[in-house]
């Protein structure tokens, strides 16, 4: 109620904000031995990245949905603070991800199947200096 009262740009100046303690904890995460806290963070920008694909191309539609900002914050906040970035993984992110990779694979061998990409490599390859 709190956060409908403010309206969606205060939901997402609190995504926001989120965001950059996010990329705080995932920098910490980094610093660390620890390989569990870098997994976690890892999936959670994996999912993040996912997420803001989809919304991209339906933005208009899901922004029809009744409190769609405040279940965005909500699903963030799980996904960052309680471990939940792994479990949403686990359930929907693995599948969906493995999905978008055929499809993914599809444009990548087409695309590299075209000359005038091959062509824009081989004069990227000149300006750069680069040797493949």
């Amino acid at each position: 109620m709190f956060l409908q009262l403010f309206g969606a740009s205060f939901t997402e100046f609190l995504v926001k904000t989120l965001l950059v303690y996010y990329g705080y904890r995932s920098f910490q995460a980094i610093e660390t031995e620890e390989w569990h806290d870098d997994a976690h963070w890892l999936t959670f920008w994996l999912l993040y990245s996912f997420i803001q694909f989809i919304q991209t191309g339906m933005d208009y539609f899901l922004y029809q949905i009744p409190f769609y900002a405040e279940l965005k914050l909500g699903l963030f906040v799980y996904m960052g603070l309680f471990g939940g970035a792994t479990q949403v993984y686990e359930a929907i992110g693995k599948r969906a991800i493995k999905m978008a990779e055929v499809h993914l694979k599809t444009v990548q061998d087409a695309t590299n199947a075209n000359p005038n990409v091959q062509k824009l490599k081989e004069q990227l390859k000149a300006v750069t200096n680069k040797k493949e």
